[in-house]
Formats: C-alpha cells, sequence, structure tokens
C-alpha cells in the first residue's frame, strides 16, 4: 500500500457490494411482508413477471410484448437495465480477473461506483417526478447531461421548471444540461 493512501480498491469495492446489498434488502422489505409472504393488496396468484393486458384485446401469448400507453415507459427502462446490467457484469469480470493490472481494476472499481450512483439517481429522480403527479416518467443521465422523458402531452412552463429543480437537487448538474422530452 502506498503511504497517503486513504482508500483503497478493496475498500471502494466493498462500499460498492454494500450499497448493492443495501438496495436488495430494501427491495426485498419493501415487497414482501415479515413472514415471507405478499403485501396485502398483492395478488399471490399472479407469476412474478407476468404481464397483464388491460382494455386492449391481444390475441398473441407472448408475454415479453408491451402494448398501452405505458409501453414506450416499460421498454425504454428494460433496455436501460439491461444495458446496465451488461456493463456491471463486464466491469466485475475485469476487477474480478487476476490478470488485470491494478490501473484497469481502479478504473472499473471507479466506473461501477458511478453507474451505482447514476442508477440510484434515475430511480430517485422519477420517484419524484411520479410525485409531482406525472404519470409516468424516465430518467437518463449520461456524461453529457440528463435526458427526462415524461409521459404528458405538453408541459407548462412550471411543471417543466419543477422537473429541472428536481434534477438539479439530486445531481446537481448544470440547468443548460438538462433536456426534458414529452410521450404520449
Amino acid at each position: 500500500m502506498k503511504k497517503g493512501t486513504i482508500i483503497n480498491k478493496k475498500q471502494i469495492t466493498l462500499a460498492v457490494m454494500v450499497v448493492g446489498l443495501a438496495a436488495a434488502v430494501w427491495l426485498n422489505m419493501k415487497y414482501s411482508a415479515a413472514n415471507g409472504e405478499f403485501l396485502p393488496g398483492d395478488d399471490s396468484s399472479k407469476i412474478f413477471g407476468q404481464t397483464d393486458y388491460v382494455g386492449n384485446e391481444l390475441e398473441s401469448d407472448d408475454s415479453t410484448l408491451q402494448v398501452g400507453a405505458n409501453a414506450y415507459f416499460t421498454n425504454a427502462r428494460s433496455n436501460r437495465n439491461k444495458t446496465r446490467e451488461e456493463n456491471i457484469e463486464l466491469l466485475q469480470e475485469t476487477i474480478s480477473n487476476v490478470k488485470t493490472d491494478d490501473t484497469a481494476k481502479k478504473s472499473a472499481v471507479d466506473q461501477l461506483a458511478v453507474i451505482t450512483k447514476r442508477s440510484e439517481n434515475e430511480t430517485a429522480i422519477e420517484s419524484l417526478i411520479k410525485a409531482k403527479g406525472f404519470t409516468d416518467s424516465i430518467a437518463i443521465i449520461g456524461d453529457e447531461g440528463v435526458n427526462i422523458i415524461v409521459e404528458a402531452e405538453k408541459l407548462l412552463d412550471s411543471q417543466v421548471q419543477q422537473i429541472k429543480d428536481i434534477v438539479i437537487g439530486q445531481t446537481g448538474i448544470s440547468i443548460e444540461k438538462i433536456k426534458i422530452l414529452t410521450v404520449k
């Protein structure tokens, strides 16, 4: 260990893993009761991941096909999460590979921390926007800025400002780097 180094790679890796574990525990507590059963109001006869089509006559038996008003948001989240999972898997392989040099491992740990932070911020932004009365939204945080897509035909200036305030509060990014789009 170099003199003057306060945090080493193992500590960063451990911190990222602890954050991931904490997120898993939180999700588990949110979606299940203390005795392991579903929370009241949940239909325990449903299969996890099963799609129900409401108000749409669909003859297909393909449960992965998304239709309706929320299809855009469902598919966008699914694509974002799939890409993120693939990136995390590659970074974890880099970190765990004994042939990888220390510089590459440090870079992979740093990238993993960035992905984790972005994911947390995106989830928080989407929840806060929904709390403001919007039907649905998706936040995409990139290196160049933040893109917010909101389910609405049109946004009032006050709504745009609310969304920008949420994004700035969560990310600290400058207002010029925030793009807001609508989808109906």
